[in-house]
């Protein structure tokens, strides 16, 4: 049985779901990723305090509100940032030889076990809901800016839903789509793509919702949920920086951004856009030209492999395979 599906299960014998309410946030969490307990709370199916109390007393383990938490630089730097994005963990404090990490699935043993490896502590847990370890990662590690803030910008009238049976007034979708709030937003999302070293990044309209997500390491961490009726917006955003058709969204489009950062590195996206029944999605692989190596000889080959390799590539014919998950740099 899948831990999700005990925990599950360990709920309704609690008295605390039941197993309809299992049921949805099950199909709830297929179709938007997360955590069952996140997914239970999200659905109004739980309260979160009643959901960390059953985990505390099931695993043992103290609670911990992150928010009255403040946490130095210094514990903050004593697991690498992929690997706290990875495991949506993070260290808290540190008392002699033992490390506090705040998570809110203290049953990954993976995840604990990879922490004690890279840093040599002994490992206390702590449990925290789901989005309050989203919201303090984004605050200690997000150099633009927290959705929040951005957001915040916005009016309530500002970006409604263009309906697709509408003509699109292209001036004002223009106009609308150069304010400050949504370059700021957009330019937010790519920034924390580069700095979170994500190979992809997709921009996902479904019917209530929309939805950020980032591919690291091979695999699909949702970022943010900004709020639907600024998915048009946004998405026009990105068409424009790719010199794209804001208009024609009927036919699939590709297109690059290039971004130029501190210390003259560039980064590439290649832009790719498909229509789906909810709005368009939005792929974009990024390409960091500065770790591209030319030099056969600094690519990582040992001396028998590089004349082999040499010798292959030189023949008038067959083929060399080269493979890799994503991100390995084929």
């Amino acid at each position: 049985m899948r831990e999700d599906q005990r925990l599950g299960q360990l709920l309704i014998r609690a008295g605390l779901i039941n197993d309809i309410q299992l049921q949805k946030a099950l199909d709830e969490q297929k179709m938007a990723g997360g955590l069952l307990g996140s997914n239970l709370v999200k659905l109004g199916f739980i309260g979160e305090e009643a959901l960390l109390g059953f985990l505390s007393k099931q695993y043992r383990v103290p609670t911990i509100d992150i928010s009255t938490v403040k946490i130095e630089p210094e514990i903050l730097d004593l697991i690498p940032f992929d690997v706290i994005q990875k495991h949506q963990v993070l260290p808290v404090s540190r008392t002699g030889r033992i490390l506090v990490l705040a998570m809110t699935d203290p049953s990954n043993v993976f995840a604990i076990d990879d922490v004690k490896f890279l840093t040599g502590y002994k490992i206390d847990v702590v449990i925290a809901s789901e989005e309050a370890i989203k919201a303090a990662i984004m605050q200690y590690f997000d150099p633009v800016g927290s959705l929040a803030e951005v957001i915040s910008d916005f009016r309530d009238d500002e970006f409604e839903i263009i309906d697709d049976k509408e003509e699109v007034d292209v001036q004002e979708l223009e106009k609308a789509i150069e304010e400050a709030p949504v370059v700021k937003l957009v330019n937010m999302i790519l920034m924390d793509a580069v700095k979170r070293r994500a190979s992809d990044v997709h921009l996902e309209c479904y019917e209530k919702m929309f939805r950020v997500r980032f591919r690291i390491d091979g695999v699909l961490h949702e970022i943010m949920r900004p709020p639907v009726k600024l998915r048009n917006a946004i998405t026009s955003r990105v068409k424009i920086m790719s010199e794209l058709d804001i208009a024609e969204r009927r036919l699939p489009q590709d297109g690059r951004v290039k971004l130029k950062m501190s210390g003259g590195r560039e980064m590439d996206f290649r832009v790719s856009v498909l229509p789906t029944l909810y709005g368009e999605k939005i792929v974009l692989r990024l390409l960091d030209k500065s770790s591209l190596q030319l030099d056969m000889t600094k690519l990582g080959f040992e001396v028998e492999q590089l004349q082999a390799f040499q010798s292959a590539i030189h023949q008038p014919y067959g083929m060399v395979l080269v493979t890799g998950p994503t991100g390995s740099g084929k």
